[in-house]
């Protein structure tokens, strides 16, 4: 259970101590499911209606993460503020419609619009599956020019992280045009990445064909695929929908104007 600390008259503050202890302050709610590691890192903190607890995003940075409506995450970050409570976080990560007032507590800086889906059913087999081919260390530098060129703003990092499946698609004369990666998220559950096309293949299926081939290996390996999209890319909404990705979090992410919290 989570332990309560302080009464602030309206709700009780409440230490948040285990991964267990955090789904059932939510509900257990698929985002953090899938997406906090197990154990904590850091302990976080709840209210009636409203979480907040420090994460590694995927860039492996240090932030914190706020759910709840606005009015009960904005109060519950503002009393963390004033006790002191929150350590060293470079960013804060908070549900859509909260951003404003939880950012009334914060130092505001750069950062954007993102959101979170998951499919726990395989997708359809994809025609243009067959042109798939396995992608090894030794393309690191093919897939990093496409990327550079075709995604630049992707999180993905080519063969950095343990546990990766590239996949991609070659033209006829050899040249990579198309790549994704399913690896392990920080809470050791399949994400997608690097979804990408090359600019003159776009509209060819081939999009499609990398993320239902990593999601469906995914769920009949796990029972579960995840990925994120920035929020302007309604092409890649509409594709993950068709496959059928679904539970979506809308997120608002911040980096922080300096160091914010005690270390």
């Amino acid at each position: 259970m989570a332990r309560p600390i302080r009464d602030h008259g309206v709700t009780a503050l409440r230490v948040v101590e285990t991964h267990a202890d955090l789904l059932d302050a939510t509900g257990a709610d698929p985002f953090i499911r899938y997406d906090i590691p197990d154990p904590l890192e850091l302990p976080g903190w709840s209210s009636a209606q409203a979480v907040a607890v420090p994460r590694r995003t995927h860039t492996r940075r240090l932030s914190l993460l706020v759910m709840g409506p606005a009015s009960e995450a904005g109060a519950l970050v503002g009393r963390l503020v004033a006790d002191g409570l929150l350590p060293q976080v470079g960013g804060v990560t908070v549900s859509r419609g909260a951003l404003d007032s939880v950012m009334q507590h914060l130092p505001p800086g750069e950062g954007n619009d993102w959101e979170w889906m998951h499919a726990v059913s395989p997708p359809p087999v994809i025609p243009a599956e067959a042109l798939l081919v396995s992608l090894s260390p030794n393309t690191i530098h093919e897939i990093g020019a496409l990327l550079a060129l075709a995604n630049p703003g992707t999180d993905a990092r080519p063969f950095e992280y343990p546990g990766q499946q590239w996949v991609g698609v070659r033209d006829d004369d050899g040249r990579l045009v198309a790549c994704g990666v399913r690896e392990p998220n920080l809470a050791g559950w399949p994400i997608l990445a690097g979804i990408t096309v090359h600019p003159d293949h776009r509209g060819s299926g081939l999009g499609l064909a990398v993320t239902a081939y990593l999601t469906r290996e995914a769920v009949h390996e796990r029972g579960v695929c995840t990925l994120g999209l920035y929020s302007h890319n309604a092409v890649a909404r509409r594709l993950y929908r068709g496959l059928g990705y679904g539970g979506t979090h809308a997120w608002s992410s911040r980096r922080l104007a300096g160091a914010h919290g005690r270390a």
